[in-house]
């Protein structure tokens, strides 16, 4: 009886082992769930794969997709293909507002988006919409982007989730409507898309406009129906998104910067090995250069295909009427200052001698 008792006992030993060998400690974790640094550890330890989602809503070949293809590129060069990093274009993964929920919850890894999409979620980030609060000069503006002034304000992502690596410039914002902008007094009584930043609404308050946001791909549309009366991009973007078919004129105010975030989802980031994460900062500098130029050449390029087609013209501004426009939006850049608090008053102040230092500015 005695050595039954004892041959039952060592098959249910037997049988307790190869159950853990087999899944049970599996079963245990992902019960408990596998934290993201969890997971990166594993992904370097046995050689899978980590996928980096990067996603956009400009079009496939635009500066900012060109720049994603370049962070990709140096991802996985860098890491021997232990990254696998597939690009989404053109919205395919939601909207703006979409993807910045995206990375802020760990859905997508990392996105690119303006600034003002921020605005709900931190609105900080917002400041760099102020109108002429940014260097003209795209090389000084491309320095000032590298300042501890601006490293400052992405900073303030993190409390988020959201780990803000860089600012990519696509260009500076001009007006485009079915009439010439020359005066900020023009603007008055026009309906106008901004983006989802309350100084954006604010410049559009003091300009005598309605501001009204909308999703980005539905713009064409309203231009279309008039349902809106213009709108503010770089003119690459007016290309782009063909703006220029449903409006008459462009007016080159460059009175502020399309600037664009890149963020990632911090805790996926903070789970990464340090190549990996050595690689993504090496791949979104290399993305910024490569942002700025193919924008630069884009706008040429596109400024005349604009004019080629006969239907809309674009103004350039005499210095007296850079001048009003200048006086116009001071309005708007006290309300910047003072938008964010005294953390928010630091930053910008920090930003306006950043760039007084850069432009060699009194």
């Amino acid at each position: 009886m005695k050595k039954r008792l004892l041959s039952v006992v060592a098959a249910l030993v037997t049988a307790l082992s190869l159950l853990t060998a087999c899944g049970g400690g599996a079963a245990s974790t992902a019960s408990t769930g596998e934290t993201a640094s969890t997971a990166s550890t594993a992904a370097e330890n046995t050689g899978d794969k980590i996928v980096m989602k990067i996603s956009h809503v400009s079009s496939p070949g635009s500066a900012r997709d060109l720049a994603c293809q370049k962070l990709a590129e140096v991802v996985e060069e860098m890491t021997d293909g232990q990254v696998e990093c597939q690009i989404y274009p053109s919205s395919q993964l939601g909207g703006q507002r979409d993807q910045v929920e995206g990375a802020q919850f760990g859905t997508i890894e990392c996105v690119v988006v303006p600034t003002s999409y921020l605005g709900g979620t931190v609105p900080m980030l917002t400041l760099l919409d102020t109108p002429y609060l940014l260097p003209e000069d795209p090389e000084q503006l491309f320095e000032l982007y590298q300042s501890d002034a601006i490293k400052a304000l992405l900073d303030t992502t993190q409390e988020k989730g959201i780990l803000t690596l860089g600012l990519w410039q696509t260009g500076y914002k001009q007006w485009s409507a079915n009439k010439p902008l020359l005066d900020p007094s023009e603007m008055n009584g026009l309906k106008i898309r901004v983006m989802n930043s309350p100084i954006l609404f604010k410049q559009a308050e003091v300009l005598g406009a309605t501001g009204i946001t909308m999703d980005f791909g539905e713009t064409y549309g309203a231009l279309q129906n008039k349902a809106i009366d213009g709108q503010e991009n770089p003119i690459d973007t007016i290309y782009d998104m063909k703006f220029h078919e449903v409006q008459t004129d462009i007016t080159i105010t460059n009175h502020s910067g399309l600037d664009q975030v890149v963020m990632f989802n911090k805790a996926w980031y903070d789970g990464l090995p340090a190549n990996v994460q050595e690689a993504i900062n090496e791949g979104v500098k290399q993305g910024a250069r490569v942002c700025l130029d193919e924008t630069l050449a884009l706008i040429e390029k596109d400024t005349q295909l604009i004019l080629d087609t006969g239907k809309t013209q674009i103004h350039e501004l005499t210095d007296e009427q850079k001048a009003a426009w200048r006086e116009a939006l001071v309005p708007v850049q006290e309300f910047a200052r003072s938008s964010q608090g005294a953390e928010g008053e630091k930053i910008y102040d920090d930003i306006v001698a950043a760039r007084k230092e850069i432009t060699g500015e009194v």
